[in-house]
Formats: C-alpha cells, structure tokens, sequence
C-alpha cells in the first residue's frame, strides 16, 4: 500500500460508473484512478503501485477475466474486486479462480461498494504483513543453521 492511502485503478467502460466508483473511493480517503478499457488499465499496473484493482468483467476487447488474471501476474498481493450487469454464479467463480478477491452484481449501493473496497484492502495489507513475517521466520531459521 502507498504510504499517504491506498490506490485503487477502476478499469469500466461506463463512465458513469468508472466516476461513481471513482468518487466513492475518494470519499473514502483512497486515491483513485480510472480508465475505460483492460489494456488501459494493463498498461497503468507496472508503473501505478495500485493496491486495488475494481474492474468490470464485460468489456470490449480484453474483458476483465483476462484483466484480473494478467494483473495478478504483474502483482499477486493486487487486491481485486470484479463487478459486472451480467452476475451470474458462474462468472463470480470463474473471477475468484483467476484471482479477484470479491465479486460484485451491478447495480449495487455506495455503501456495499466500500465496505467491500475496505475488506478487500484490509486482506491485502495481512496477506502482505503474514508475507513479511514469514520472510523474518524464514531468514532467522536460515541463520540458525549457519
């Protein structure tokens, strides 16, 4: 996570709705970028240091199945959150197979929006401190064997 608040890329190609997303990620203290299409949205990860990643799963082009799983490539603590109009159980299960952290139906309310932004980013910010803790137990084994 950045070190002034966390960073989060919208990738939706409403832009109504990539702004509405946008304004409640700023409401919420968190910086927020967004763009209209995957391969946008692919070409801000390497250099972005987002630590979520809100996009929606049926686009033109590169849909956000493809997204979410060439992002996890690039950065596999990436929080992600996976919205659609077209739910259904099976395409949650396949966004959480290629590595969202949640799944969203549109429409949904501002208020079940964050509080999914703040779960997934409070799961992010644990799995990256379990990571370090693990690295130290490792490393002070590693020394005791010396």
């Amino acid at each position: 996570m950045s070190l002034s608040s966390p960073s989060v890329l919208v990738v939706e190609d409403d832009d109504d709705l990539g702004r509405f997303v946008v304004d409640i990620a700023k409401d919420h203290g968190y910086q927020a970028t967004h763009v209209a299409d995957a391969m946008s949205g692919l070409g801000l990860l390497p250099s972005g240091g987002f630590d979520l990643l809100i996009t929606d799963i049926r686009m033109p082009g590169m849909d956000g199945i493809e997204l979410i799983a060439r992002a996890k490539e690039h950065d596999p603590s990436l929080a992600i959150i996976a919205i659609t109009a077209f739910g259904s159980v099976e395409t949650g299960m396949r966004a959480l197979r290629v590595g969202a952290s949640d799944y969203l139906s549109k429409p949904f309310r501002s208020d079940e929006l964050s509080s999914r932004m703040r779960r997934a980013l409070e799961r992010r910010a644990r799995d990256i401190e379990h990571a370090r803790l693990q690295r130290q137990v490792a490393e002070v084994l590693r020394r005791g064997k010396s």
